[in-house]
């Protein structure tokens, strides 16, 4: 038997991606202070020079994202013309949601408003009440549909080769190789670029949740805040991820993730209620025209003559995130897609995914920008002084009944990265796996491996520490994605054209001459 799931490695992928991150970490881990100055220097060139690579592939990506949606193709099943959804839509969606989000949702709704009252977009004046309004609207710009747009397209392309061509591997790399111009080795340095792209995302959300959420710890149970502390939530989410990875995913990344969701809705709710229903629904609309009037500015600014910075330390950030997970939410979305229509699954996702970032965001950024405001909480003096697990934690002490308040925060952010975690360890096992049809499930081992080098590589992210770090990982890790992009709408169009193009054209040759 382990004979059997070893002859059946992608054995070049595998050892190739596993031996490189294997690498990187320890250097990461040995050489800290050093790693620290690379990173700086990388994070600069990255998005001063090379920033205009991430705007236009968004623009690309939403042009042709809007032509398979609403073109002659958006009413192609996913599997068999008659084939049934194989999963429910709340389940589906939650599953969905939480592998493209993590925790990093929860804590930047409550921080990433704040960074904007000073560090601004169009060069408004800091904490002017302007600056609450795009402080309130430009996050939601950010994650909101700019995001999932990202994603549509090659999970479009993925479950379309997995289930209407019935491919037998699950590798982006094997999709791209529809095309004459991907050769096989080609193809399998994408498979390679695939597993750093989802490493640097789910690296990123870890180091960015974990100090958090050992500061709450920390706080809720009177432990003081240690490495051991930190390493111990490490193992706890291993734990978590782990037992979900093992029992697959019907027993448990769909159960952990319709968990997840009940409690974020409901932890929102309740922020909602405390800051007032009528409250947020005021700002969140003003919000809402802001970003309709502005989305283009939005999209396309590189700030050329002013040079603030703030798309490159921002959009482009994000952009390069949302490029790293790509691979998580194309492969992972696909895999629990079959039976729905190209349509349904592009529009469920960028609508789904859309409205639960926006309802956190005019929520819980509405909540911490009126305690800037009102002057019940320095928000922005915490955040500059002492880092944004201090000013989330301030934030949350404001709540009633804080500590309980603050504990359901660290669960829902520690399962919400579980989830996330586990459907990228299924992903890199499934990547690294040679042959895998649409219903099977990848080597038990191979995800718990995956399991394990993510935890080792967050830790080694948080000991050389900052944001700035975790921001160079994942724009650096999303920068081969976008050849990777590229390819993906090149070969999907080819695909679709191949299979549908003539087909379709003579059904409406046939309806204009009747």
């Amino acid at each position: 038997m382990i004979k059997k799931q070893f002859d059946n490695l992608e054995k070049g992928v595998f050892f190739l991606s596993a031996g490189v991150v294997i690498l990187i970490t320890l250097l990461l881990l040995i050489y800290p202070d050093e790693s620290r100055v690379i990173v700086s220097n990388l994070m600069s060139f990255l998005t001063n020079d090379l920033g205009f690579l991430y705007i236009i592939t968004y623009v690309v990506v939403v042009v042709f994202l809007l032509w398979l949606s609403f073109g002659r193709y958006g009413k192609i099943v996913l599997g068999k013309q008659d084939e049934k959804p194989e999963y429910s839509d709340f389940s589906w969606m939650a599953m969905m949601f939480c592998t493209g989000i993590a925790s990093a949702l929860m804590i930047f709704s409550f921080i990433e408003p704040i960074y904007y009252l000073t560090d601004t977009p169009f060069n408004i004046e800091p904490l002017s009440p302007q600056a609450y309004e795009y402080a309130h609207m430009y996050g939601q710009f950010h994650w909101g549909p700019s995001a999932w747009l990202f994603y549509t397209p090659v999970t479009v392309a993925i479950a379309y080769k997995l289930f209407v061509r019935g491919g037998d591997s699950i590798r982006l790399g094997d999709v791209c190789s529809e095309s004459r111009y991907v050769k096989p080795w080609l193809a399998r340095i994408i498979d390679v670029f695939t597993v750093f792209a989802v490493l640097g995302g789910i690296g990123t959300s870890m180091g960015l949740a974990a100090p958090l959420v050992t500061q709450i710890a920390s706080t809720v149970f009177g432990i003081p805040n240690s490495t051991g502390l930190t390493l111990g939530i490490y193992l706890l989410w291993f734990s978590i991820f782990a037992t979900s990875v093992w029992r697959g995913l019907d027993r448990g990344i769909k159960v952990l993730s319709n968990i997840n969701i009940y409690g974020a809705i409901i932890f929102i709710l309740i922020i909602m209620v405390i800051s007032g229903v009528s409250r947020v629904f005021d700002v969140e609309l003003n919000s809402i025209g802001l970003y309709l009037n502005d989305f283009f500015h939005m999209s396309f600014n590189t700030d050329p003559y002013a040079k603030s910075g703030f798309p490159q330390s921002w959009t482009i950030f994000y952009w390069g995130w949302w490029l790293s997970y790509i691979p998580i939410m194309g492969l992972f979305t696909a895999r629990i897609s079959r039976g729905r229509t190209i349509r349904s699954t592009i529009i469920g996702m960028v609508g789904y995914g859309s409205l639960g970032c926006v309802l956190s965001f005019a929520s819980l950024g509405c909540y911490s920008l009126d305690l800037q405001m009102s002057g019940k909480l320095d928000v922005v003096s915490i955040l500059a002084e002492q880092g944004k697990d201090a000013a989330v934690m301030a934030i949350l002490s404001t709540l009633p009944v804080p500590k309980l308040m603050a504990f359901a925060f660290g669960v829902i952010s520690i399962i919400f990265l579980a989830t996330t975690i586990d459907s990228s360890a299924y992903i890199l096992a499934s990547v690294t796996t040679a042959k895998l049809k649409g219903y099977e499930q990848p080597p038990r081992w191979n995800r718990l491996l995956w399991a394990v080098i993510f935890v080792t590589f967050a830790i080694a992210l948080t000991r050389i520490g900052g944001l700035e770090t975790m921001q160079t990982a994942v724009v650096l890790t999303g920068l081969p994605m976008i050849l990777v992009c590229a390819v993906t709408l090149f070969v999907m169009y080819n695909l679709l054209e191949e299979d549908w193009g003539e087909l379709l054209n003579k059904k409406k040759r046939k309806k204009t001459s009747g």
